[in-house]
């Protein structure tokens, strides 16, 4: 690496120790405003992102928008149900092109840019420039929307924003890096559960925090969620380390029929948190805004056959309300975890070696993507 700062705050993480004699990444890699931005190009920028949900992209021009550590995309379904990922910039003067003001469905038969009017298909080629006049060298196929991988797993779409522009293909295939946890999350009806509701929460604290928290192996539900922790085996709590991915499972109580038998929170980096437990499934999407920002997506999925009718309605929302207040929880905690890190006082931490494994793969997986050297 030639930036002798970076280097000097990845060298201060060693990926290769055990989790008995291994201290936590430095505070820096949480409040250091150029290790934000080294992680948003080769993280954010070079890796399979959760981007958003098939059920919004099902018929031909429907479409969803999103910003990506600062990369506006658009994500829509062609007329050959084809599925194009674009990055979300007018070729003539930079605007963003589509644009979405909600959740609800989006549906076009072609964008056009609210600037000066260029038109471009569904496959991101150019439609028409208006106005351009004579131009030297000007040739329209190459001047279409710039392209971005896009793929699927279950219900959810995924973006890779460097792929398609460099002009080569991703050398990580998503259904490779999801293997580990597709059969388990399937056996509980992954693909076939129905979107209800989303939920997003903006929170004052780096990325990372929020992750470390989620894969902590339950080590804070007792203290910071009490509620929750009546209705979980916590001596009982399971994690599974794979390659770019991890399973915590938890055996309930029975005392909180909301949870079912068990509960199963699977992780994949960098971003992606899908958690099932009894008829519910909240996939939680992870996006850095800045060095202490950072929003989480909660979109809520239920195993009912009729989302309209009555008592699946009256029943989804205390179960969607109940989450609420945990993640509540979460909130405070993260943004005091955050507030804490930026003292002067705070240089590195220790893991539990009982449970937070996951926790411990994450930062050594981080830290091998930040190197360049991931798997």
């Amino acid at each position: 690496m030639s930036h002798p700062h970076l280097q000097s705050l990845l060298d201060q993480f060693d990926p290769t120790l055990e989790i008995e004699q291994s201290l936590t990444p430095p505070g820096s890699w949480y409040v250091d405003p150029e290790f934000f931005e080294f992680e948003r190009r080769q993280v954010f920028q070079r890796c399979w992102i959760a981007a958003g949900r098939t059920d919004q992209v099902q018929l031909p021009g429907d479409y969803f928008t999103g910003d990506l550590v600062g990369n506006p995309y658009v994500v829509v379904r062609g007329d050959e149900q084809t599925l194009y990922g674009h990055h979300n910039v007018c070729r003539h003067k930079g605007a963003v092109v589509a644009s979405q003001e909600d959740e609800s469905r989006h549906r076009c038969d072609h964008f056009q840019c609210p600037y000066h009017g260029w038109e471009y298909r569904l496959d991101g080629s150019l439609k028409k420039a208006p106005l351009l006049g004579p131009q030297a060298s000007f040739r329209p196929e190459r001047n279409g929307l710039s392209p971005l991988s896009v793929d699927t797993w279950g219900p959810l779409v995924f973006v890779d924003l460097d792929g398609s522009l460099a002009g080569t293909h991703n050398p990580r295939n998503l259904q490779d890096d999801v293997s580990p946890l597709a059969t388990p999350l399937e056996e509980l009806g992954f693909s076939k559960l129905r979107f209800y509701k989303r939920l997003t929460y903006d929170m004052a604290c780096n990325w990372k925090v929020f992750v470390d928290n989620s894969l902590d192996g339950g080590y804070h539900v007792k203290y910071a969620h009490a509620g929750l922790a009546q209705g979980l085996e916590m001596d009982e709590f399971e994690t599974h380390i794979f390659n770019r991915s991890s399973l915590q499972v938890c055996r309930t109580t029975g005392g909180d029929s909301r949870l079912g038998e068990r509960v199963m929170y699977a992780y994949l980096f960098p971003n992606l948190f899908i958690n099932r437990y009894g008829n519910v499934m909240d996939v939680n999407i992870v996006l850095p805004l800045a060095v202490d920002r950072c929003r989480v997506i909660f979109d809520f999925y239920f195993d009912v056959e009729n989302l309209d009718a009555w008592d699946a309605k009256q029943a989804m929302r205390k179960s969607v309300n109940a989450s609420h207040g945990i993640q509540q929880e979460d909130v405070e905690i993260c943004e005091s975890a955050q507030r804490g890190m930026q003292s002067m006082a705070w240089k590195a931490g220790r893991y539990s070696s009982i449970l937070e494994k996951a926790v411990h793969a994450f930062h050594g997986l981080l830290w091998r993507q930040l190197s360049g050297v991931a798997d």
